[in-house]
């Protein structure tokens, strides 16, 4: 035998009776940054349905609708056979209305209270586009609800898709929406 190899045998023969130490190398912790991003909180200040249901609004003492906004009839053509335009944006879209004055109050009551918000095109009244041109039948007309009348009316929008929101708008700010 060697002396290298006498020397390394009487080491590991010392430390036999010693417990054998094993290092187990774990790798350093990922530490991922994140940077925080702003989060965007949406508050309505008006109630939200979809087209179908019906709101009761109170606005004021003695002033008070039930609203009843159906899903949209589509077309892409004119909506009457013997006369018309087509739509200019591609859509005609036609809700079906049922307002009723569960009030005290008169209300006044036209298409400029409503409009529809529609993706790429924003606002869109039942004025614009080929709208007043659709060859449509009778549609919402202004008026005065006294209470407990009701009126039931179609009202048209010439658009650019056929998702979008339906709004009453009574004094140029959203009061009621209706997603379809």
């Amino acid at each position: 035998m060697s002396a290298a190899t006498g020397v390394a045998v009487s080491f590991l023969a010392g430390c036999a009776d010693q417990p054998v130490q094993r290092t187990v190398r774990t790798p350093a912790p990922v530490t991922v940054s994140v940077t925080p991003h702003p989060a965007r909180t949406v508050v309505h200040a008006f109630h939200r349905y979809d087209a179908g249901q019906t709101a009761d609004f109170h606005a004021q003492k003695g002033v008070a609708l039930r609203l009843l906004v159906g899903r949209p009839h589509v077309s892409t053509t004119r909506l009457s056979p013997a006369y018309g335009q087509p739509p200019v944006h591609g859509y005609y879209l036609t809700f079906h209305l049922a307002v009723t004055n569960t009030g005290s109050r008169p209300v006044d009551l036209s298409p400029g209270d409503f409009v529809v918000r529609m993706p790429r095109q924003g606002r869109v009244s039942s004025y614009d586009g080929n709208s007043p041109y659709s060859g449509a039948g009778r549609q919402l007309d202004a008026t005065e609800l006294e209470p407990g009348d009701a009126v039931h009316a179609p009202l048209t929008f010439d658009v650019r898709g056929r998702h979008g929101r339906f709004d009453y708008r009574p004094d140029r700010r959203t009061a009621v929406a209706w997603s379809f």
